[in-house]
């Protein structure tokens, strides 16, 4: 073998030392740091398909989920009307005088008490309200069947009848009374 043989036998075998050291380098150091951002995109993988995965259940669910939300809302509006979020003492008065000419009796006197600020219950409050109702007994006692009727909850407390000092109307045969009663209705607490 001459010097040119030589000189590349050892040019080949520098080659093949250097390779070597890149091989052995690359297995020690740079292939445990490849193996762990494996590890961790492969978790990160995983961690993405499960939230896939519950992202079609829900796709999947949200049309059962809208129609249960919209029964919701039916049930809530219907709550309202039984027990609606503000007294509103105007409405409830308007169907009261209502009822009131629908019976044939005359609703005299509406006053609410102060607003109670106990919370009965803890989910909703309550308001007192005296009333006069003059009438025949028999209409007096349809006016507040009528009231037991009314979607809104309405309690008659107390009822009490006073027969009037004569007047015309008692002597020639009709005889009207006046009813005094207690109502409370009831509001959603805030």
């Amino acid at each position: 073998m001459g010097s040119k043989g030589k000189l590349s036998f050892l040019l080949v075998a520098l080659g093949l030392a250097a390779a070597g050291w890149e091989v052995y380098e690359f297995y020690s150091e740079q292939m445990p740091q490849l193996e762990t951002q494996t590890q961790a995109v492969e978790a990160d993988v995983a961690t993405k398909q499960r939230e896939l995965v519950r992202l079609k259940e829900f796709a999947q669910n949200i049309e059962n989920v809208k129609r249960e939300l919209t029964q919701l809302n039916v049930q809530l509006e219907s709550a309202l009307e039984h027990m609606p979020r503000t007294f509103n003492l105007s409405g409830l008065l308007r169907k009261l005088t209502m009822l009131a000419q629908n019976s044939g009796v005359e609703l005299s006197t509406f006053k609410p008490k102060k607003a109670e600020q106990r919370q009965e219950g803890a989910f909703f409050n309550t308001i007192t309200i005296d009333f006069d109702l003059r009438g025949s007994f028999t209409q007096c006692l349809v006016f507040l069947d009528q009231v037991t009727r009314l979607k809104r909850i309405v309690d008659i407390e107390q009822v009490g009848f006073v027969v009037p000092t004569e007047t015309a109307a008692s002597r020639s045969g009709a005889t009207n009374l006046v009813a005094r009663g207690t109502i409370r209705t009831y509001r959603f607490a805030e």
